[in-house]
C-alpha cells in the first residue's frame, strides 16, 4: 500500500480567485448582459467548461461582443491597444487582470517610456506575454540561445529584463546569467509571483522531505504554471504527470509507486484535487499522509 503526500502550497492563487469572482459577480448582478471573456479567463478546462454552461462566452475578437455584452479581460491581461479598441467601440469592459501581471505591464510601459531596452523572458504566444509585448518595443526571449539574437544596444542605453510571472527560477537563472555577460549593467526585475514561487518550492520540499517517486500535477495543458511544476519535478529526477481530468487516474497504473506526490496548479480548483485524492485513496489504495 503506497503513501500519498500533498504539496503544502497548491491550487488557486489570489489572482485566479479574483478573476473568477469577477465573472461570477457579473453573472449574478447583471443577468441581462452577455458576459464575454477575452481569451480563457484562466487556463483550466474544467473552469472554462463550467463558465460556458453558465452562459459565458469566450472570444478572440471584440467584434464578437453583442450590443448587450460586457467584455472581461482575462487574468493574463491584454495589450493596451486592445483596451483602447474597446473604448473606441464604446464597449463596457471589466478588467480581471491579475494585479501582479498589471504591475508587469506598468513596469514594461515605464521602461519603454524611459527609452530603455526592454527584454521579456517568457513563452511567445502566451496571453500574458502577448499583453506585455503590447506595452512598447520589447524583445521576447525564452531560452539561452535567444540571447545571441539580441542587438548590441548603445553603451549609454539602460537595459532591463522582465520575466513572465509563471516561470521558474530554474529556467530563468541561466538566461539572466547569459544576458549579464552581454549587458553588464543589466537591470533584472523578476516578475515571478509569490504564489508561483511558493507552489514550486512546495514541490521541491515534497521531493526532498518525503522522497516521493512520482508527482501528479492537477492542471490543464495550456497552464504555464502547472507545466512548470512538472518540469521542476523532472529536473529533480522523478516522473511527473500533468492531469487535466482526475477521472483519467482510474485506469492509471500506479502499482509500483510507494510514495506518490500530488499538487495542483494555480488555476486548478479544489474540487479536482479532491476528486484525485478520492480516486487515489479508494481505488488505488494509497494512504493520505500528513493531512
Amino acid at each position: 500500500m503506497g503513501k500519498l503526500y500533498l504539496a503544502a502550497r497548491r491550487g488557486f492563487c489570489n489572482g485566479v480567485r479574483r478573476a473568477l469572482e469577477c465573472v461570477h459577480s457579473l453573472l449574478t448582478e447583471q443577468p441581462e448582459k452577455v458576459i464575454c471573456v477575452y481569451n480563457e479567463i484562466v487556463h483550466n478546462n474544467y473552469v472554462v467548461g463550467n463558465m460556458k454552461k453558465a452562459g459565458v462566452r469566450f472570444i478572440r475578437s471584440l467584434d464578437e461582443v453583442p450590443a448587450n455584452g460586457v467584455v472581461v479581460w482575462s487574468a493574463h491581461g491584454v495589450p493596451p491597444e486592445l483596451k483602447q479598441q474597446a473604448v473606441e467601440k464604446n464597449l463596457t469592459a471589466v478588467d480581471a487582470t491579475c494585479p501582479l501581471v498589471r504591475k508587469l505591464h506598468d513596469l514594461a510601459g515605464r521602461y519603454c517610456a524611459e527609452n530603455a531596452a526592454v527584454i521579456l523572458i517568457g513563452h511567445a504566444g502566451h496571453p500574458e506575454v502577448t499583453g506585455v509585448l503590447g506595452c512598447g518595443k520589447i524583445y521576447n526571449i525564452s531560452q539561452v540561445a535567444d540571447c545571441a539574437k539580441l542587438p548590441d544596444f548603445p553603451a549609454d542605453q539602460s537595459v532591463a529584463v522582465l520575466t513572465q510571472t509563471t516561470w521558474s527560477m530554474d529556467e530563468i537563472t541561466p538566461i539572466i546569467a547569459e544576458l549579464q555577460k552581454r549587458y553588464p549593467a543589466l537591470e533584472v526585475v523578476s516578475g515571478i509571483c509569490y504564489a508561483t514561487a511558493e507552489r514550486q518550492q512546495a514541490v521541491r520540499d515534497l521531493i526532498s522531505e518525503h522522497r516521493i517517486e512520482k508527482l501528479l500535477v492537477i492542471g490543464s495543458p495550456a497552464s504555464s504554471n502547472s507545466n512548470r511544476l512538472c518540469e521542476i519535478a523532472r529536473n529533480c529526477g522523478i516522473t511527473a504527470l500533468l492531469i487535466d481530468d482526475p477521472q483519467s487516474l482510474q485506469d492509471m497504473d500506479l502499482g509500483n509507486c510507494g510514495k506518490l506526490g500530488l499538487t495542483a496548479g494555480a488555476s486548478a480548483p479544489d474540487i479536482l484535487l479532491e476528486q484525485a485524492v478520492d480516486i487515489l485513496t479508494k481505488q488505488h489504495n494509497f494512504t493520505l499522509t500528513g493531512e
